[in-house]
């Protein structure tokens, strides 16, 4: 895999690095020169800087370092031609970080004769600096293998409806669980049943604007992080929201890195306004890749009314023309 993002970044695609990319990749892996990921985004082509710059927010979001440094045994440098002479400058990578190395890039290219202020080459540097210095990198979790027998164990333990003492009320039947699960994983659910209020005292909590298959979606997944159903987008989307609303925080990327294999023309609206409601970033890329690769959607797009969120994820202006750009004729009313 690492050949193959590698590869991609090389080339600047970065529709293609977002596809790829699996969750928890390690972007601690260095080239053969030692170079970490970040720094090699900064040396491809000067003309698709600002390509790159997003390319570097991505994955900066997506966990690579820009603090991590290359090892100071390591003799190689970059050297970038400036000027009709093709002079060079070299910029060794030993002891620097990406956000150091393009801080030492910015700081020779102003120093040199040869570089303009409007030259490509220090307006690039400068753009990946003021990404490097700016993003925020994704507070991810990590996965562990653990034996079958423990999921097994779980899922029994799941099973034991008899023992259960929390039920929800859902818009068609009841759902039930352990109140140590619930208030373990979500600190809006522990509040809520540790309460004088009803739900406190009835251990009954109503979801009436939730289907049942997507509250029981939600509980599966905290029990052992896998179901025996086959759910659907809409399920996958309550289970979403549930856990979003109940800061079931652990469960959000889980449920989320469910929906980009469910997108189709029928639901990207659904999903891609869930994405920009609740801030999720893949899943807007995933929306926006799927709806840029399939006509229908501009036809869907034109005929509308489609959310304000998701013409703002697609590109679309938020008010679209009436159909064939005329207006119905205004009916004016005037008092007797």
């Amino acid at each position: 895999m690492a050949d193959v993002v590698r590869a991609l970044i090389r080339v600047g695609d970065l529709e293609g690095l977002q596809r790829v990319t699996p969750d928890g990749y390690d972007w601690s892996v260095p080239d053969s020169k030692a170079r970490p990921p970040l720094i090699e985004v900064m040396l491809g082509p000067y003309a698709q800087w600002e390509t790159r710059a997003k390319m570097l927010d991505w994955m900066i979001k997506a966990g690579a370092d820009p603090l991590k440094a290359v090892p100071a045994d390591e003799a190689s440098s970059c050297a970038i031609d400036v000027g009709r002479g093709h002079e060079k400058i070299k910029i060794p990578y030993k002891g620097n970080c990406a956000t150091t190395f393009a801080c030492e890039a910015v700081r020779a290219l102003q120093e040199s004769e040869h570089v303009a202020a409007s030259d490509v080459k220090l307006k690039a540097f400068k753009g990946y600096l003021d990404v490097l210095t700016r993003a925020t990198p994704m507070l991810g979790q990590s996965n562990v293998a653990i034996p079958q027998s423990v999921v097994d164990m779980w899922e029994s333990i799941r099973q034991m409806t008899p023992t259960h003492n929390v039920v929800f009320e859902t818009a068609d039947g009841e759902v039930s669980a352990h109140d140590l699960i619930l208030v373990t994983a979500s600190p809006v659910l522990k509040a809520m049943l540790e309460s004088t209020m009803r739900e406190g005292s009835s251990k009954r909590i109503t979801v009436k604007d939730s289907s049942g298959s997507g509250v029981r979606l939600l509980v599966d997944m905290l029990y052992t992080s896998s179901t025996r159903d086959e759910p659907d987008y809409k399920t996958v989307l309550v289970a979403l929201d549930l856990a979003h609303r109940w800061q079931v925080n652990g469960m959000v990327p889980v449920l989320e890195g469910i929906l980009p294999a469910m997108v189709t023309v029928e639901s990207l609206v659904a999903i891609a306004e869930a994405a920009m409601l609740k801030g999720l970033q893949k899943l807007q890329q995933a929306c926006k890749t799927f709806a840029a690769n399939n006509s229908q959607v501009k036809t869907m797009l034109d005929r509308g009314p489609i959310p304000v969120e998701v013409r703002q994820l697609l590109g679309e202006p938020a008010d679209p023309s009436p159909e064939g750009g005329r207006q119905k004729k205004r009916r004016t009313f005037t008092a007797p």
